[in-house]
């Protein structure tokens, strides 16, 4: 599937040995979301940090910076709360110092939010192995996508490398997202007056 080969490419990175994805250690990823355009940013991490976690077992912590936001789409956020898990995932106010956090296995830039210069500072020092950085960009239908998907882009000043993740609709992009469930939890939408009605109702 398409997230199987986001998921693939990620341990691509990291890992220099092939290897069953059962006998690998569980790898901690942290998400960066800057919300600037409503929902858009924030429904593209939060539904890729729930697939990482409940189809890839990854440990996921989400840095979001407008909580409040969230909470517009995900009920069960508080905005009140700087820190807090949700379905698994935990959820943290993106502040101002990150002198004292350890970065995890992956690190994933979504939409080139720019990350803390603490943290990448950190990532290059993290050993034995720095963490596999990724800028997730926007979806494109564009014949440049493929050119550019998987490129690394060095740090000017320290030892890490950043790869460029480019969703799109071929082979030589990374594919869309979509939940291994989707297409029977579809139908049984489709099928389910009650659940549509329930749906609308929420909105």
């Amino acid at each position: 599937s398409s997230m199987r080969r986001v998921a693939d490419t990620i341990r691509f990175l990291m890992l220099s040995r092939a290897g069953a994805m059962t006998s690998l250690p569980r790898l901690r990823c942290d998400i960066f979301c800057n919300v600037i355009d409503n929902f858009g940013d924030i429904g593209v991490c939060w539904r890729l940090a729930r697939q990482l976690t409940h189809e890839f077992d990854l440990e996921v912590r989400l840095w979001v910076n407008e909580l409040q936001v969230f909470a517009g789409i995900c009920p069960e956020i508080d905005p009140q709360q700087a820190e807090q898990i949700v379905l698994g995932i935990a959820v943290h106010q993106w502040g101002s110092d990150f002198r004292n956090i350890t970065p995890g296995d992956i690190v994933i830039e979504a939409f080139a939010c720019q990350l803390p210069d603490d943290f990448v500072a950190a990532m290059a020092q993290r050993t034995p192995k720095k963490p596999a950085w990724i800028n997730l960009d926007y979806l494109s239908a564009e014949g440049w996508v493929s050119g550019c998907h998987a490129l690394p882009s060095p740090h000017p000043r320290l030892p890490i490398t950043k790869y460029f993740f480019f969703p799109g609709f071929d082979e030589s992009t990374g594919g869309l997202l979509r939940e291994k469930d989707l297409p029977s939890l579809r139908e049984q939408f489709v099928a389910s007056q009650g659940e549509q009605n329930a749906f609308w109702s929420r909105l």
